[in-house]
């Protein structure tokens, strides 16, 4: 452990050697399922899976399959990381110490950004579901009073807010699993004799599986990866968890919930509806289940997901706080993102940063000419590409410095896989510029990556922390 922290410290004294903490291991393997559970499972999900429906058809489901393999490679290069370096600064914390300085800032950076991006998009996503209740309601104002109320409830504080994600992520794979329920009971007969109306021909068995070709599965990647981001929350857990050797059996465990999770709630949506149907204006698991006939129940899983995503903007900017409040005790961001209230020890400065950055984003999202929820999702998409690749480049860094070591049985292949992985972003990231929406997403992430660069030297010239 010293010759750990030596490391840490060498690459910053004065801010990663006081985030090196092995004290705080009170997460047990369950918790830390349910809330990285918890973390991924949003309205990138419930809502963001119409737009790759439409994009792929039924070869989605291949794509959601891809992406869960992406997704476990690079949570198994954060859990083989975080095993050996357990650190609350995490991803940024290994990218400084084996990447350089600059990698490590990029990283915290475009990480910040992308919890920005994606409280917007949730912001809206809320919009658009409420908007199924009272339609007359503008979504930009229902989206700034949502971002508004998760803004003041960091505000006051919330505590046991392991224990109310953990309540959340029980009731959002309560709701799939309903879900999936009521679709194979529709399918067998139940359906037909409670409202006397037959479910739709499935368009998993009719017309082409893909009927845009491989083009339009590799460029619904985008979409379907904004649905596995969050698993930032593996970096920590080694610091967290009481039994540390069982970090491996918690990624096995919440990749497998959630890709089979994904791959039979999306192959039910698909079953009921043909995917030249399914809207990207509600969640296309609500219109499955209007599609049948049952109101009620459409509107409780609505509700449902409202709720899933309040959850999930409630932990986005907790996290953005503590690794903007992080960046600016490395001077790397303004002294005041630092400033903290003297009794509730919440990062105010970081927090009102946050809240004006919301209010650009989701104000320029509107003045754009594109959908606004497409935009902020797909713009976060590009940046977690970019997080996801340098956590996989550490982790090829790590290797040849430290071989000896083991490496996490999710990165399994090792290291045919982890390069595989990369080419695989830098590809499907490729065929996204080719569809109007996301190639804007991607010059408003490039705009904004600039300006971290030009951000960086200027950081360094000006000294802005302690």
């Amino acid at each position: 452990m010293n010759k750990v922290k030596g490391h840490l410290d060498a690459v910053n004294p004065t801010n990663i050697g006081q985030q090196f903490n092995s004290t705080k291991q009170s997460m047990s393997i369950w918790e830390l399922i349910l809330v990285g559970v918890g973390g991924i499972i949003g309205a990138g999900y419930f809502l963001g899976s119409g737009s790759p429906i439409r994009t792929a058809g039924p070869s989605v489901l291949i794509a959601f399959l891809v992406g869960g393999f992406i997704t476990t490679q690079t949570v198994g290069a954060l859990n083989t990381l975080a095993t050996y370096h357990p650190s609350e600064g995490a991803f940024k914390v290994y990218a400084d110490m084996y990447l350089g300085r600059f990698i490590g800032y990029m990283q915290g950076w475009t990480y910040y950004l992308t919890s920005i991006l994606t409280i917007s998009s949730e912001a809206v996503a809320s919009a658009i579901f409420v908007r199924l209740w009272v339609p007359s309601v503008p979504i930009w104002l229902l989206s700034s009073i949502f971002a508004a109320i998760v803004l003041l409830i960091n505000a006051f504080g919330v505590k046991d807010f392991g224990l109310v994600e953990s309540f959340m992520s029980v009731i959002k794979i309560a709701a799939l699993v309903g879900f999936i329920v009521v679709v194979a009971l529709s399918l067998f007969g139940w359906h037909v004799q409670a409202t006397g109306t037959t479910p739709k021909v499935s368009s998993l068995f009719t017309g082409s599986f893909f009927p845009h070709g491989f083009g339009g599965l590799c460029q619904s990647m985008l979409i379907v990866i904004f649905a596995y981001a969050g698993i930032g929350v593996f970096g920590t857990a080694a610091v967290e968890l009481k039994h540390p050797k069982l970090l491996d059996m918690g990624g096995f465990t919440t990749m497998g919930l959630l890709i089979g999770l994904y791959f039979l709630s999306i192959a039910g949506v698909l079953l009921i509806l043909p995917w030249s149907e399914v809207s990207t204006q509600i969640s296309p698991f609500v219109q499955a289940i209007q599609s049948l006939h049952l109101g009620l129940l459409a509107n409780v899983l609505n509700a449902v997901i409202l709720i899933a995503s309040f959850s999930v903007m409630a932990g986005s900017v907790f996290s953005a706080n503590q690794i903007l409040a992080s960046l600016g005790h490395g001077g790397e961001a303004p002294k005041f993102t630092i400033k903290t209230s003297e009794n509730r020890h919440i990062h105010y400065g970081a927090l009102i940063t946050t809240a004006i950055g919301i209010a650009i984003f989701i104000g320029v999202s509107y003045m754009l000419p594109s959908s606004v929820y497409n935009l902020l999702i797909s713009s976060s998409s590009f940046f977690t590409f970019f997080n996801w690749l340098i956590m996989l480049a550490t982790l090829i860094a790590w290797r040849r410095k430290e071989a000896k070591n083991k490496v996490s049985k999710l990165a399994f292949g090792q290291p045919f896989t982890t390069w595989l992985t990369m080419v695989l972003i830098v590809v499907l990231a490729g065929y996204a510029l080719f569809e109007r929406d996301q190639r804007l997403g991607f010059y408003v992430s490039l705009a904004m990556s600039i300006l971290l660069v030009v951000g960086y030297f200027f950081s360094r010239k000006r000294k802005f922390a302690l």
